[in-house]
């Protein structure tokens, strides 16, 4: 179990700060108008970072060696901070600066994403930061402020209970969620279900393909599109409805993938019988 190194709470969350390609960015602060450089500050060795649910502290690492090159290169001011001590390792050579993210537009600010975050769900921004950043040139160690009551309460509202942020819901009700579990749990998924029981009453199918034109299959073959397609609308109300209801919400995993069976088995026969 992680702990925090500024309160040595052990409710800690993971969580992201950018993609696995292209980890946040620590910018140091005093940076030349007219510089150049690629990142525009020092990467994040990773784009895991850890946050704590009690005193609100988001900590990752950078090179400390490419920071203090990238300092003497492009900035002005080292942004020294000969006051304050590093968590980690209380060295006081530190630098102050902002977190930020590129695979982002850049209207949105930087923020802590925590693991588990449901899918089609508005989260603009998810945690956003509340103090500025500060860097450690001798260990590396990399942390920020974000509200701890605003990350618990995103994390109920905007994800799915997972071993990882378990801590996060801990004494909270099932979150209900409506708008999700109609929208995503019964318009969404009567789609591609009301598509496939077309296709059975019709007895054709239409399987769209990258190259060439759409196919179009009878008989068997489109029964067995069919089932599929209604496995994939299974698959969404399983996952949007089931998973968020108060008492079924327990059977949504195993559901889930039995309809991903099904269509992944439907697909593939597809593909192999018109194919290969």
């Amino acid at each position: 179990m992680s702990q925090c190194p500024k309160c040595n709470s052990t409710r800690v969350i993971p969580g992201t700060l950018g993609t696995d390609r292209k980890p946040g960015i620590f910018r140091p602060a005093g940076m030349r108008s007219f510089t150049v450089s690629a990142d525009a500050g020092s990467r994040f060795t990773a784009a895991g970072v850890l946050a704590c649910l009690d005193c609100g502290v988001v900590w990752g690492a950078v090179t400390p060696a490419k920071l203090e090159v990238f300092i003497k290169r492009h900035c002005r001011d080292t942004g020294s901070v000969p006051t304050s001590q590093c968590l980690k390792c209380s060295s006081n050579r530190l630098a102050t600066g902002k977190i930020f993210t590129d695979h982002k537009p850049s209207l949105l600010p930087a923020a802590f994403e925590p693991v588990g975050q449901r899918f089609f769900t508005l989260a603009l921004g998810a945690t956003r930061f509340t103090t500025e950043a500060v860097a450690c040139l001798d260990c590396g160690f990399a942390w920020a402020s974000i509200s701890p009551e605003k990350l618990r309460s995103f994390i109920q509202r905007k994800c799915d209970l997972t071993p990882d942020n378990a801590v996060a819901f801990e004494g909270a009700k099932p979150s209900s969620d409506w708008k999700e579990m109609w929208i995503g749990g019964i318009g969404v998924a009567l789609i591609p279900i009301g598509y496939g029981v077309y296709c059975l009453y019709s007895g054709h199918a239409h399987l769209l393909r990258r190259h060439g034109p759409v196919l179009d299959v009878q008989g068997w073959e489109a029964a067995v599109l069919a089932s599929a397609y209604i496995a994939l609308g299974a698959f969404f109300h399983f996952h949007f409805f089931w998973g968020r209801h108060a008492r079924l919400h327990i059977w949504s995993p195993r559901l889930k993938k039995a309809a991903l069976l099904i269509f992944a088995c439907g697909v593939g026969y597809m593909v192999l019988r018109r194919f290969f």
